[in-house]
């Protein structure tokens, strides 16, 4: 193999590996972000007060409604 087709495998493999990488941690944050929006949900069905709830998640104001 060439330098040149080395270095082209080379780079592939490192795109591979780098778009993986992130389509793993898009999935780990979605899957965070889910959570505590049913954590949220099921605080606010047991009337704890909106302003504790997001101080516990995390979450902000607008992702924080009835």
């Amino acid at each position: 193999m060439t330098i040149a087709g080395r270095l082209k495998q080379e780079g592939h493999h490192n795109g591979l590996q780098q778009g993986l990488q992130q389509g793993l941690e898009k999935g780990v944050q979605k899957g965070t972000q889910e959570e505590a929006l049913r954590i949220a949900r099921m605080m606010l069905e047991n009337r704890i007060d909106r302003d504790l709830v997001r101080l516990i998640t995390g979450l902000l104001p607008d992702d924080v409604t009835e």
